[in-house]
């Protein structure tokens, strides 16, 4: 069972290639156990809020970061641009279309 996490917060336009290129440098880092994928997705009803959207492959990889009190790098991201990000954590129940794993 799949876990998506939304980690979200208002970035300054002032900030915001700071912010993209700090996103981008994410991906030059080994990937944590159980990632699946992450987003940078940005609001289009309020332009300056952003979300990071991540899937794991499953709730233990997740709690384990949890459990050994790392901060994930979606959350370290946020606090980098001094930005305290609300996070939401969603078990995938159901998805349509149904894709191949």
């Amino acid at each position: 069972m799949e876990i998506i996490t939304m980690v979200k917060g208002k970035i300054p336009e002032s900030s915001l290639n700071d912010f993209t290129a700090a996103y981008a440098s994410m991906k030059e880092e080994p990937l944590p156990e159980g990632l699946i994928a992450s987003y940078l997705l940005k609001d289009m009803i309020e332009p300056d809020v952003y979300t990071v959207e991540t899937v794991w492959a499953d709730p233990e990889t997740l709690k384990k970061l949890m459990d050994n009190d790392e901060t994930t790098a979606d959350v370290k991201l946020f606090e980098k641009f001094n930005v305290n990000p609300n996070v939401a954590i969603h078990e995938v129940r159901d998805t349509y279309p149904q894709y191949e794993e």
